[in-house]
C-alpha cells in the first residue's frame, strides 16, 4: 500500500517541476498539488515504520482471536424466555443517559464547553478549530492559548521576544494595508488541503502549509477585521496573525526567531564555561531543541549552534542589550557569599556576556562572619571560583561607589553587576559547574 501511495505522488511532483510560475489558476493548482505530494510523501515515510509495526501486530491479534472463536463456536441461539428478556432490558433512566452522552458539543453550557477546551492539548485545540466557524472562534481565544504559551514557552520568552513579535506584526500590517483590496477580491476559499493540514497542525504539512495561510491572513487582517465572517465547513488552520494562537504556532513551527540567552555558549567550550550569551533562537520540533545564532564578535561573523537543549536557555533577566552597559543597582548590598552575574567582554567591539561568580573576602579579612567588615569596605572582591587560585581569571576588584566598566585589552572589560536573588537562579548556574578546575 505504501509503495502505491508514493508512486501516486509522481504525477503531482512532475506537475510541480514543469508548471511555470505564472498567475493562471491551472498552474497554481498544479504547483500546489506538487507541494502537497512532497509533504505527504515526507509524512508517510516518517510514519511508515510505526504504521507497519502496528498493522502487523493488529493482524496477528485478529488471527489469534479468530482461531479461538472457531474452536469454541457457541451453539445456535434459541429463543429466550420472556423473563430473560425482561432481565436484559436496560434499567430505567439508562436510555436518557445514553442520549445525553451523545449531546452535540456546541449544545453544552458555555462554562462546560470552556472547561472541555481547557483540557485539550495545543495540537487538539488547533485541530478542533478546523471543525466549524463557531469552534474556530472559541478555540482561538487568547485565554486558552496563553496557558499553553506560558506552560511551554514562558521560561524562555521575555519582554524582548514580545517586542520583536509585535514589530513583525506591525510590518505585516503595513504590507496588508497596501494589499487590502486585492486580499478582499481574491480571498482564498478553504480547500481539502486545509483539512489535511488540520489533521497534523504542528507537523511538516501543518506548519509549511500554515505559513502560506499566514501570509494571506496577515495581509488581509487589518482590512477585513470588521467584515462578517462567512461560515465554512473547513476553515484554514492559520489563526489571525495578531492572536496568541498565531504566536504559539509561529514558535512551534520555527517560523519566529526570538531573542534569549544561552548558558555555556558553543556547547560548553572551555572559553565560555559559566557564562550566558545573547542569541536569536529558532525551535526545531523534530529534535525538541533550538538553533542559536550568536551576534558577531568583532570582525568574526555570526556563529550558529545546533542542538541547544531547553536546560541551556533562559529569558534575558534585564532589558540591557548585549552592547550596552548594565546599570548596577546592587553594589551597596553586596556582601561576602552573595552570588552575582557580571558583564564581561574581550574588547569593546565584542558584545557583553554574563558570567557567574561569588563575592569574596578582602585579603586582610580572616573570613570570620562575626568579625568580617568587608561589606563596609569601598572595594568589592569578585571571585570566579571555577578558576584555580593564582589564575588571572580567579578574581577582580571593583569600586563599590563609582563602578562602571573596568578592564583593558589584556584581561577584558568587566561591566555591570546583577545580584542573584533566587535559589532557582543560583542552582541553574551551579548545574553547569565544570568537572575540573580551570587554570
Amino acid at each position: 500500500m505504501l509503495p502505491l501511495l508514493l508512486i501516486s505522488t509522481l504525477p503531482a511532483f512532475t506537475l510541480l517541476l514543469v508548471a511555470p510560475a505564472t498567475t493562471r489558476p491551472c498552474n497554481k493548482l498544479a504547483r500546489e498539488l506538487g507541494l502537497l505530494a512532497l509533504l505527504l510523501a515526507r509524512e508517510l515515510l516518517r510514519h511508515a515504520t510505526t504504521f507497519a509495526g502496528g498493522a502487523f501486530a493488529f493482524a496477528l491479534g485478529r488471527r489469534k482471536e479468530q482461531g479461538v472463536t472457531m474452536v469454541h463456536q457457541p451453539p445456535p441461539s434459541k429463543a429466550k424466555p420472556a423473563a430473560l428478556v425482561a432481565a436484559a432490558a436496560p434499567p430505567p433512566g439508562q436510555e436518557e443517559m445514553e442520549t445525553a452522552a451523545g449531546l452535540p458539543l456546541l449544545d453544552l453550557p458555555e462554562l462546560a464547553l470552556d472547561r472541555v477546551l481547557e483540557e485539550l492539548s495545543p495540537a487538539s485545540l488547533a485541530a478542533m478549530a478546523c471543525v466549524c466557524a463557531a469552534l474556530r472562534d472559541r478555540c482561538s481565544a487568547d485565554a486558552l492559548w496563553k496557558r499553553h504559551l506560558r506552560r511551554k514557552w514562558g521560561r524562555v520568552l521575555g519582554a524582548a521576544a514580545r517586542k520583536e513579535w509585535e514589530a513583525e506584526l506591525a510590518a505585516a500590517g503595513d504590507a496588508g494595508r497596501r494589499e487590502a483590496a486585492a486580499a478582499r477580491a481574491g480571498r482564498r476559499r478553504p480547500s481539502w488541503v486545509d483539512s489535511l493540514a488540520c489533521a497534523w497542525p504542528f507537523s511538516w504539512i501543518g506548519c509549511l502549509w500554515g505559513l502560506r495561510c499566514d501570509a494571506a491572513t496577515a495581509s488581509s487582517t487589518a482590512a477585513v477585521a470588521a467584515e462578517p465572517v462567512v461560515p465554512a465547513a473547513a476553515p484554514p488552520p492559520a489563526a489571525a496573525a495578531d492572536t496568541v494562537a498565531a504566536w504559539y504556532r509561529a514558535l512551534e513551527c520555527g517560523e519566529f526567531c526570538f531573542p534569549a540567552q544561552v548558558y555555556n555558549r558553543e556547547d560548553g567550550h572551555v572559553g565560555f564555561v559559566l557564562s550566558c550569551y545573547d542569541a536569536h533562537l529558532r525551535y526545531d520540533r523534530r529534535t525538541d531543541t533550538f538553533t542559536a545564532r550568536y551576534p558577531p564578535h568583532g570582525r568574526k561573523p555570526a556563529k550558529e549552534e545546533d542542538g541547544v537543549h531547553w536546560s541551556r536557555v533562559r529569558a534575558p533577566p534585564v532589558s540591557t542589550t548585549p552592547h550596552d552597559l548594565h546599570a548596577s543597582d546592587c553594589l551597596e548590598d553586596l556582601r561576602p557569599g552573595d552570588h552575582f552575574e557580571i558583564q564581561w567582554r574581550k574588547n569593546k567591539d565584542f558584545p557583553y556576556g554574563w558570567w557567574y561568580g561569588v563575592v569574596g573576602h578582602q585579603e586582610s579579612c580572616n573570613a570570620n562572619e562575626h568579625l568580617c567588615r568587608c561589606h563596609q569596605d569601598d572595594m568589592i572582591v569578585l571571585e570566579f571560583q571555577h578558576y584555580a587560585p593564582g589564575s588571572r581569571w580567579r578574581q577582580t576588584i571593583v569600586s563599590r561607589k563609582d563602578h562602571r566598566e573596568k578592564g583593558d585589552e589584556t584581561d577584558g572589560f568587566y561591566g555591570g553587576i546583577r545580584k542573584l536573588q533566587s535559589k532557582d537562579e543560583i542552582s541553574t548556574w551551579r548545574r553547569f559547574w565544570p568537572v575540573d578546575v580551570l587554570s
